[in-house]
């Protein structure tokens, strides 16, 4: 089944593709953010539950503290976001790359060591400076619009050749439990790198994080949360529920709140997506420690 869901990922890459190129730019960029705000968002949106079960904790006021303190981590991070943009940018990107590659290889690295987790982290920054590196001017202008730097034109360049030869590198240390995978994952690179350099920004970022990231963390999720459910991912969807509607809340009054700022909607959707990020990556990484080989 497992086999059939990531060839099925692969196919549906290709085919999304062809769509970001052959679509008028305005329905793609709906289409894109509609399933980033929908799927995208509602994949991280169950990590209090995540969190009690790991904590063995109940729903209660345990429960309620936790709540507090992972409200407290994303305000510090819009905080830091408003007051060190260039820190926080940095952090976020750091993060999501070893989150990024964490799920995307994690299934059959069983010994858990200092060089896989730097296996991760430059795999998925290898995923980040290849979609740089193929909209590398309007990267570029997102990261004036949020920290406010002017980044040099040779920057992305530099970056994916020290991200190619990091992962090459760790990946040499960890060769022998991540061989079983070493086939599929360069296909399925081969496939991202086609749709990043193939279409926009926004479309290659949403169909990589909803379909490549987004669905198969939501699985895992799920069946960790509600092993002996017949459905867990409907009740997965219904837990999340209020919790979703309190991010797209906040996320619009943010707009609402910066409409008449300099801040671009491309950059205020992905600095969002920041503020939200921090804390999911930890809940996932604790997660995958005790419940997930």
């Amino acid at each position: 089944m497992q086999n059939q869901f990531d060839m099925l990922k692969i196919a549906l890459t290709l085919v999304f593709t062809v769509l970001g190129v052959l679509l008028p730019s305005s329905i793609l960029w709906v289409f894109a953010a509609v399933n980033v705000l929908t799927i995208g968002i509602i994949h991280g949106a169950n990590d209090l539950y995540i969190l009690s079960k790991i904590r063995k904790t109940s729903k209660k006021t345990p429960f309620g503290y936790l709540f507090i303190t992972y409200v407290f981590f994303v305000f510090s991070m819009v905080l830091a976001l408003y007051r060190f943009p260039q820190w926080a940018l940095l952090l976020f990107v750091l993060a999501s790359a070893f989150h990024f590659g964490e799920q995307q290889w994690h299934q059959n690295a069983i010994i858990k060591s200092a060089m896989i987790y730097l296996f991760y982290a430059a795999f998925g920054l290898l995923l980040f400076s290849s979609l740089f590196y193929f909209h590398d001017v309007q990267t570029a202008s997102i990261i004036v619009d949020i920290a406010q730097i002017k980044i040099p034109e040779t920057f992305f360049v530099w970056l994916l050749g020290g991200s190619i030869i990091v992962t090459l590198f760790s990946l040499f240390f960890n060769l022998k439990q991540l061989r079983p995978q070493l086939f599929f994952q360069t296909v399925a690179f081969l496939s991202i790198l086609l749709l990043f350099s193939q279409t926009s920004l926004l479309w290659s970022f949403a169909v990589y994080f909803v379909l490549w990231h987004s669905i198969p963390s939501l699985k895992e999720q799920a069946i960790v949360l509600y092993p002996d459910q017949h459905k867990p991912i409907h009740s997965y969807i219904k837990a999340a529920m209020p919790y979703w509607i309190l991010s797209i809340i906040g996320l619009t009054a943010a707009v609402l709140f910066l409409a008449d700022q300099s801040m671009s909607l491309l950059a205020l959707f992905f600095a969002f997506l920041a503020a939200i990020t921090i804390p999911h990556v930890l809940v996932i990484f604790f997660m995958h420690k005790k419940y997930i080989p």
